[in-house]
């Protein structure tokens, strides 16, 4: 995965990111803002050597020995000898390790000063436990000397001061370690859950689990928003993912124009019914006659997408009680819907995979240009794969976050081994973030008119804002009429060919 890969991550994986890091900064805002602060103060001992004897300068004529030798008198100085010295000197109530667990001691580097610091909540304490230590390294280096001709001694050089501010906590530098910390336990979190996610989330997951390419990506909508988009408007920005998919399927082969397409997906629920009714509308629009035809006859739902009643339909062809012009009903010019119909047969894999079927099939092709198959999703039941070599291009619809990869890559294998023509696939309900960049960031038409609050409040008092009230949706609704009549919306009679 290249560094756009891992961003990408980060960005799906953004609100356990900020999560992480939210809280690593309040952990470090309270680490810097406890009550409870700590005060170190310094004090400074010189170690003296003795230079009389010639056996001690050749053991402290090179550098190295006798920085390790100074290095031995600094770890006296937190000792428990001192420390036991210290409370006896002072009266302390602590015990001796507590008091040893306050002092640290350093060499300064390159000299015989040894550096003693104390840390204590009282910054005057701090001090006075500071230079106390000093002197009882004294004392103690003295008692270890005693009785030897040449003795090291040890004494108080400079004083502590009184320290001016606390070394903890200290806010700046807690914020920076909690900021520092929440993003890294954020980067390995969202890692985890990309890790642990199998869901299909961007083009590449779905060109790898389906092995086709994309075709069309679909933007999430509202989950009160109407299934059906592509409407009278051709420059609305809802339906032009649909054209960009009609665009894809017409130039899949040039040659052979594609006039049967089936739109399925791997499992219930991810937007096949609202692709096939969107997509027909896009094809219709450009000037052709289409057919979309409800064939998923365990729960058909493509006729309360349109609108239309659902009694007539398929089904109604299928066992000759209707003619197949009359079942058709016109949705709008150019586009006819032939619902399931009602009763659903008891056995639609059987009749899904008939003869019947196909020469229903033919049947529609003399009646329009193309024909658009909504049918059942692959995983659940053998229809979609029944049917599929039946049409000129199969189109699978996967949703963004709910299709699983492993689902996806089943459905190919089982369609690759019938030998179904799958020309790609649609990602829908993808979020803005991800989709932006594909049709939700660019809106190209006439220029609109910006007007202001005020100004169109006065418009609608003067009945000027909206212009007339536009036609419902209902009024597009083909009535069906018991004695078998087809009469479109505006009237007309249903063409036998719709337009061919």
């Amino acid at each position: 995965m290249d560094l756009v890969g891992y961003l990408g991550v980060l960005r799906r994986r953004l609100i356990p990111l900020l999560l992480c890091v939210v809280a690593g900064l309040a952990g470090g805002y309270y680490v810097g803002n406890a009550p409870d602060k700590t005060y170190a103060a310094t004090s400074r001992a010189l170690v003296n050597l003795p230079v009389a004897s010639g056996e001690v300068q050749d053991t402290l004529a090179g550098t190295q020995l006798s920085g390790s030798f100074i290095q031995t008198y600094a770890s006296i100085a937190t000792s428990r000898a001192v420390a036991e010295r210290m409370k006896g000197q002072l009266g302390l109530p602590e015990t001796v390790e507590a008091l040893q667990g306050k002092l640290a001691a350093a060499q300064v580097e390159g000299t015989f000063l040894i550096d003693i610091t104390v840390t204590d909540r009282d910054p005057v304490r701090a001090r006075i436990l500071a230079d106390t230590a000093a002197v009882a390294l004294g004392d103690t280096v003295t008692e270890l000397e005693q009785g030897k001709a040449n003795a090291v001694q040890a004494q108080l050089l400079d004083r502590a001061a009184e320290p001016s501010g606390p070394v903890s906590p200290r806010p700046r530098l807690s914020l920076a370690l909690g900021l520092a910390l929440g993003l890294a336990v954020g980067v390995a979190l969202a890692a985890l859950l990309e890790a642990l996610d199998r869901t299909l989330k961007t083009v590449a997951q779905g060109e790898q689990a389906f092995g086709a390419p994309l075709l069309a990506l679909v933007p999430q909508r509202r989950a009160d928003a109407r299934l059906v988009v592509v409407g009278d408007d051709p420059t609305a920005v809802a339906g032009e993912p649909y054209r960009a998919l009609r665009t894809s399927v017409q130039f899949l082969d040039t040659d052979a124009p594609v006039r049967t397409i089936l739109i399925t997906s791997a499992t219930p629920g991810d937007g096949k019914t609202t692709t096939a009714a969107n997509f027909a509308l896009a094809l219709a629009a450009s000037g052709q006659s289409v057919c979309v035809v409800d064939l998923d006859l365990r729960r058909a739902s493509l006729a309360d997408a349109f609108g239309l009643e659902g009694v007539v339909g398929f089904s109604s062809v299928i066992r000759r009680a209707v003619a197949l012009e009359d079942a058709l009903q016109q949705w709008d010019d150019g586009l006819a819907v032939l619902p399931a119909g009602r009763p659903l047969p008891p056995n639609p894999s059987e009749i899904l995979g008939s003869q019947a079927t196909s020469r229903l099939l033919e049947d529609l092709l003399q009646l329009v240009d193309v024909v658009v198959i909504d049918s059942p999703p692959a995983l659940p039941v053998t229809d979609a794969v029944a049917l599929s070599n039946a049409v000129d291009a199969v189109i699978l619809v996967a949703r963004h976050g709910t299709t699983l990869r492993s689902a996806a890559a089943e459905t190919s294998r089982r369609l690759a081994a019938v030998g179904a023509p799958v020309a790609g696939f649609v990602l829908n309900a993808v979020p803005g973030r991800d989709a932006r960049g594909y049709y939700t960031d660019y809106r190209y038409g006439p220029p609109v008119e910006k007007t202001g609050r005020r100004q169109r409040r006065r418009q609608r008092r003067e009945g000027l804002a909206d212009g007339p009230p536009a036609a419902p949706v209902a009024d597009r609704r083909r009535p069906r009429r018991d004695d078998g009549d087809t009469k479109s919306p505006r009237g007309r009679d249903t063409p036998a060919t719709l337009g061919r």
